[in-house]
């Protein structure tokens, strides 16, 4: 029997913010309790990068903190789930730390909201895209 196995390189990146797609958030059972795992995928980077929050329901949480970057606003009443924020893009502010054994890891310090990829053209400039003119107004 022969196999091939894929190697992931576990690369510890520069403390500040990054570009990133929330691909997964679950419900984790971890030595500090029920926790929440959000895996987001780096822009541009082949990389993955996991954080982890409490379940806790309050608005100064970090898990109501981060949903609410990347979805924006949160009704209190609806709250919300992953089908609200996995697929978005966002800003992951990264920070480094030493876990327990000593090695360095990226922690995320922040989830701000996604930074606008292009500019909205000012009051009598025109767009980078050709048809923005060709908008009947």
């Amino acid at each position: 029997m022969t196999f091939r196995m894929d190697v992931r390189v576990d690369e510890v990146f520069d403390e500040g913010p990054y570009q990133a797609v929330l691909e997964n958030v679950e419900e984790k059972d971890t030595k500090f309790g029920e926790r929440l795992m959000w895996t987001f995928g780096l822009a541009d980077r082949n990389a993955e990068v996991v954080g982890f929050t409490s379940m806790s329901p309050s608005t100064k949480a970090n898990a109501y903190q981060w949903a609410e970057a990347i979805m924006g606003t949160i009704d209190p009443k609806v709250g919300w789930g992953p089908e609200d924020v996995i697929g978005r893009r966002c800003t992951v502010v990264l920070g480094v730390a030493e876990d327990a054994q000593g090695v360095e890891k990226n922690k995320i310090v922040r989830v701000k909201p996604a930074r606008e990829e292009r500019s909205q053209p000012k009051s009598g400039e025109s767009s980078d895209d050709p048809d923005f003119d060709n908008f009947p107004f």
